[in-house]
């Protein structure tokens, strides 16, 4: 399964607005969650490690277990898929400057085989690439931008050297984007799909029962997941479809974030 849609640029410019003002609202306001991010994690992590790669940002792995979490709800069913296990799999960034336009980026990919490499620009345009160079536009501003590992079936490797998170500031802006609060990034389903997979990416925060949840809006039907893993979805009565996720503490409230709450996002289900 592989996904190529990319967003139009002008969409991109219109998001990239946006998570600025979001972005002023977030740091303004949420200073205290930042505080309270180590203790969350610990607080989650009792069955994951909790992996600081470089400093930068903290991944917490989803438990590796037997478990196949099935929910449904209003004749929809999320069942979880159990994605291969790339406990090696990892993937770095050798490119080090960039600049407004086009950019050559060249990423080394080590432990994994089938691979693509997704890549989502501010929570927004996704492409994926078979290769480990290739160019992207960035534009004046701040450029947040998640690459991923996505396995054979393209569903996104979970382990803690499978992704890359940058915020590229061009034209000498001040940053509006905080690499240490909790960031929910949605990847699938996109525009148009025949099987529908639910999949997302967390970056500083994990999700358990006992503490930070997704919750998924499907069509006005909600769930909370407890576990990060890719889910399909089954029981969708038209083609046209809608999905929103949000991140929310464990007191059921939306974690402040520019990219937390997806908003609600549209896509088609095509016949095979």
């Amino acid at each position: 399964m592989k996904f190529s849609n990319v967003i139009a640029r002008h969409e991109a410019i219109s998001l990239l607005t946006a998570l600025c003002i979001i972005s002023v609202l977030f740091f303004s306001c949420g200073s205290d969650v930042s505080g309270q991010l180590d203790e969350n994690l610990l607080a989650d992590s009792a069955a994951a490690e909790v992996v600081i790669p470089k400093g930068e940002v903290k991944i917490v792995e989803p438990v590796v277990d037997e478990e196949v979490v099935v929910l449904e709800k209003n004749g929809i069913t999320l069942t979880e898929i159990k994605a291969e296990n790339n406990p090696e799999a990892t993937i770095v960034l050798n490119t080090k400057q960039f600049e407004q336009g086009e950019n050559h980026l060249s990423f080394s990919v080590e432990g994994v085989k089938g691979y693509s490499i997704a890549y989502l620009a501010n929570n927004f345009a996704l492409s994926q690439f078979s290769a480990d160079v290739f160019n992207v536009e960035l534009m004046y501003g701040n450029n947040v931008f998640l690459a991923f590992l996505t396995d054979k079936n393209g569903i996104s490797i979970k382990t803690n050297k499978g992704s890359v998170l940058k915020n590229a500031l061009l034209g000498g802006v001040e940053s509006l984007f905080d690499m240490k609060q909790p960031h929910l990034f949605y990847f699938m389903p996109q525009s148009k799909t025949e099987e529908v997979v639910l999949d997302f990416y967390l970056v500083n925060t994990a999700i358990s029962e006992a503490g930070n949840k997704v919750k998924v809006t499907i069509n006005e039907t909600e769930f909370l997941l407890n576990k990060w893993a890719a889910y399909k979805i089954e029981g969708l009565k038209n083609p046209e479809n809608t999905v929103r996720i949000q991140l929310l503490d464990k007191g059921g409230d939306l974690i402040e974030g520019p990219f937390n709450d997806s908003g609600e996002r549209v896509f088609l289900v095509e016949k095979v």
